[in-house]
């Protein structure tokens, strides 16, 4: 389940981030990869769930697309009262992402100051993130907030929502509360999140068995 709206938002363009057209034809890209792509249920850890991730994306671009993945990357984001948040990954459209530990730590736009880029040049660069959800919703209080804090740094934010709680299924054939569409609040909430913070989100339900 793609949760979007009717276009990706982007909050305003920093310097060296690219156009906002551009940022929002990579969030497309990126959002439509992970709704796509294969996550394991078997697996739950944050390295997993990053090179699954990783895996989705890099296997919907061309080469000609110049789009890079980076999952160790030194990015660095604005902290907050000691909280400092990092994305599981950086998508990087228009030239290559630094190998780790190359360069200067990011800017507060989300992007590497490491001379790397040509005079002129623009490098579109996006965050993701990767919550699973085992017994109950509450880790994605700490999702928003992280992405939220991501969107300070970064120009757009894709969050992916891995729901695999268990559910209780009806005996007699209706929809159980787990599968069906989300609520008028749950999408407001989505909406607020695109368009003020320029936060996109992907949810995807999955057996935590791996059955169906």
């Amino acid at each position: 389940m793609r949760i979007v709206g009717d276009n990706a938002s982007v909050k305003g363009v920093g310097r060296r981030t690219g156009s906002i057209e551009g940022i929002e034809a990579l969030v497309n890209r990126v959002t439509v990869a992970l709704e796509e792509g294969e996550f394991d249920p078997a697996r739950a850890g944050e390295v997993f769930l990053a090179a699954d991730a990783e895996r989705a994306i890099q296997g919907a671009v061309r080469p000609s697309e110049a789009i890079t993945v980076t999952r160790d990357g030194r990015w660095s984001v604005p902290s907050f009262l000691g909280l400092r948040v990092a994305p599981a990954l950086v998508v990087t459209q228009g030239v290559a992402a630094a190998p780790a530990g190359v360069g200067e730590d990011a800017a507060a736009d989300g992007n590497r100051d490491d001379g790397a880029d040509e005079p002129g040049s623009e490098a579109v660069r996006i965050a993701v993130t990767v919550t699973v959800l085992k017994q109950d919703a509450r880790p994605v209080q700490g999702a928003i907030a992280d992405a939220v804090l991501l969107a300070v740094a970064f120009p757009a934010v894709v969050m992916v929502i891995l729901d695999r709680r268990l559910e209780k299924r009806d005996l007699f054939g209706g929809a159980s509360p787990h599968t069906q569409e989300l609520s008028v609040t749950d999408r407001r909430v989505v909406d607020v999140l695109r368009r003020r913070h320029g936060i996109s989100v992907v949810l995807r339900r999955q057996d935590p068995f791996g059955w169906s």
